[in-house]
């Protein structure tokens, strides 16, 4: 399912194309292949240690190689003033165009703005997480979001049934103002409101974005909370924490607790049974989405829509044995099957 809204793309770099290797930041722009142009792609992580993220770029590469490009990344350590300078780095190195998986839109403005000057065509995932226009998204050409609000009301309602529809609800979120993680965490409070037997019992932030992190935020609801019924994470490693303080309480068969992203480490563990359900961020798909409508737009000169949304899929015991690996899906681009949201 996708929603657009199609305006017609600027005109842009057009550029004859070669295979290039992809490379991690640091490298120079595009440079030449025995003096043909190589067009090039210069993307923005927000952490490099998130695997969802890498999937992301790792569809977005193998759709840029497809068409004889290069993707260069770089790690903005989840620091906005990182982000910055490796989005002023890209403009320096004169890529042809930028993909920003934003922090915070609002402080980027500036450099992304300098990026529109220089006639660098940009495009996001997750910059906004509503459709509110072309207009508001500007200078952003287009952008791919994942469905959070969706995913917060199936996981809303999920809880709801496993649980009975009665209890306190714990969420864990990230410790860092990341904007797609406030939305996401909004939602799920909202979504929670059409449960009445159930109650928000607040959230807390992972610090280290993994396990281990998570593990005593866990353990501090279980201990302020007795009606404490589930806990929902952001991420699959917060899960994995969540549900092991859980465990160490001896209350696992007592408390729900949900993933999202269905990395590795969270279909092992709902298939062990450890957690009660991830769900897919279809981050392949996301990228290679990037790719196709970079490629449509930058070097075919052919009209986007501005706004695309890639629905997440639940993943449960009774499902999980079906899950397509990431790494297959990238085979699949590799060997030319398109695997995103239509662009026309």
């Amino acid at each position: 399912m996708f929603r657009k809204k199609s305006y017609l793309a600027a005109a842009a770099l057009a550029a004859a194309l070669s295979l290039g290797l992809s490379a991690c930041g640091g490298t120079t722009n595009a440079g030449t292949t025995s003096g043909q142009h190589v067009f090039t792609v210069g993307m923005t992580l927000p952490t490099a240690q998130n695997s969802t993220i890498q999937a992301i770029a790792d569809g977005l590469r193998a759709e840029i190689e497809q068409h004889g490009g290069k993707l260069i990344t770089a790690d903005s350590q989840l620091s906005i003033d990182k982000q910055i300078g490796d989005i002023d780095q890209f403009i320096t190195q004169k890529v042809d165009a930028i993909m920003v998986f934003p922090l915070d839109l609002p402080t980027l403005k500036s450099v992304l703005g300098r990026a529109d000057k220089a006639g660098i065509p940009l495009f996001a995932h997750d910059a906004l997480m509503e459709d509110t226009g072309a207009q508001a998204l500007a200078p952003i050409r287009a952008e791919v979001v994942t469905g959070r609000k969706q995913q917060a009301q199936e996981a809303a309602k999920f809880i709801a049934e496993k649980t009975g529809g009665t209890g306190e609800v714990g969420a864990i979120g990230i410790a860092a103002p990341v904007t797609t993680n406030i939305y996401l965490l909004d939602q799920f409070k909202e979504q929670l409101k059409a449960h009445n037997g159930l109650a928000f019992a607040g959230q807390k932030g992972n610090p280290t974005d993994d396990a281990a992190g998570a593990r005593p935020l866990a353990e501090a609801f279980l201990t302020q909370y007795s009606a404490l019924s589930a806990i929902y994470t952001y991420n699959d490693p917060s899960a994995i924490g969540a549900a092991a303080a859980a465990k160490a309480a001896a209350k696992s068969k007592k408390i729900i607790v949900t993933g999202f992203n269905a990395s590795q480490d969270g279909l092992d563990a709902v298939k062990n049974g450890t957690i009660d359900a991830t769900w897919d961020y279809k981050p392949v798909e996301v990228g290679q989405t990037l790719g196709r409508l970079i490629q449509t737009s930058v070097v075919e000169k052919k009209p986007i829509g501005h706004f695309y949304q890639m629905d997440v899929n639940i993943v449960t015991p009774e499902n999980v044995a079906s899950f397509v690996p990431w790494s297959e899906r990238v085979k699949q681009i590799v060997e030319g099957k398109y695997l995103g949201l239509p662009i026309n």
